[in-house]
């Protein structure tokens, strides 16, 4: 497929599928009740964490934690301390987590709020660094904090943590990057705004693997970081300052429409 060719293909996709009227198939489509940008923050990491199987039990799970919290997420995860957060979430359960990884996924934002006043603060906080660096310290502080909550390390609750330096891609990590970075285009939230779009690294599930194979986007046959960055990369000459804008529309077709992929 020649350059030309590609570019035209990608923005087809952008045009159709990037609008609001497909955010119900998405776990962001949780976080857009949220109106104000620390509750977004807030409710965008544990929907992302959490978005792992079925769209739609992910969302149907995060609208049962949502109903707990309530709107106004920040004040319940400052005011709540962590035995009365094991509490409310008795009886949660999203395939491997349970009700104690909800809690101190919880209670480890509660933490950073104190500490850093975001959870961007957090993130941004190792510097002019490669996103794969800063996503290997963020997901290190919520492995860690995580540990002295629960008392041990805990698989299921460091599972909501996937880092690069394992050689995941790290869809959802980089899912709630996007989110938040990306500028507020009624999709996305354009929230951390001292981090450049360009930085971001496309979240890559199954879907997304398979049409970036199809596209010539990768060489890779792995779903790893190596692909989301080879597939960043390809995306980064149709624009290279933005180019995980994309991927919205891409899920959408992988889920919805892939025959137009080939054609």
């Amino acid at each position: 497929m020649s350059p030309d060719e590609l570019k035209r293909k990608l923005e087809f996709f952008y045009k159709k599928y990037h609008t609001p009227a497909f955010l119900s198939t998405d776990p962001i489509w949780c976080v857009h009740r949220f109106s104000s940008p620390e509750d977004r923050e807030i409710a965008g990491l544990v929907a992302s964490a959490l978005a792992y199987g079925r769209a739609e039990i992910i969302i149907r799970n995060c609208e049962w934690v949502f109903e707990k919290t309530g709107l106004q997420i920040a004040k319940f995860v400052k005011e709540t301390d962590y035995s009365e957060k094991k509490r409310v979430f008795k009886g949660f359960k999203h395939r491997f987590n349970d009700h104690i990884d909800l809690s101190a996924l919880m209670e480890c934002i509660s933490v950073i709020l104190k500490e850093y006043g975001s959870i961007g603060n957090l993130f941004s906080e190792s510097g002019n660094c490669s996103t794969k660096e800063s996503l290997n310290h963020f997901t290190r502080f919520f492995k860690e904090q995580g540990e002295k909550l629960i008392g041990s390390r805990k698989k299921s609750f460091e599972y909501l943590f996937p880092s690069p330096e394992s050689g995941s891609a790290c869809k959802r990590m980089n899912m709630y990057l996007r989110w938040m970075i990306r500028p507020d285009d009624s999709i996305d939230f354009g929230i951390w705004k001292n981090i450049s779009p360009s930085k971001l690294i496309i979240p890559v599930d199954t879907h997304i693997a398979s049409i970036a194979i199809a596209l010539g986007l990768t060489q890779r046959k792995s779903a790893d970081w190596q692909m989301a960055e080879q597939i960043t990369l390809a995306l980064s000459r149709i624009d290279p300052c933005d180019p995980v804008r994309f991927d919205f529309s891409l899920c959408r077709v992988g889920m919805i429409d892939f025959r137009r992929v080939a054609a």
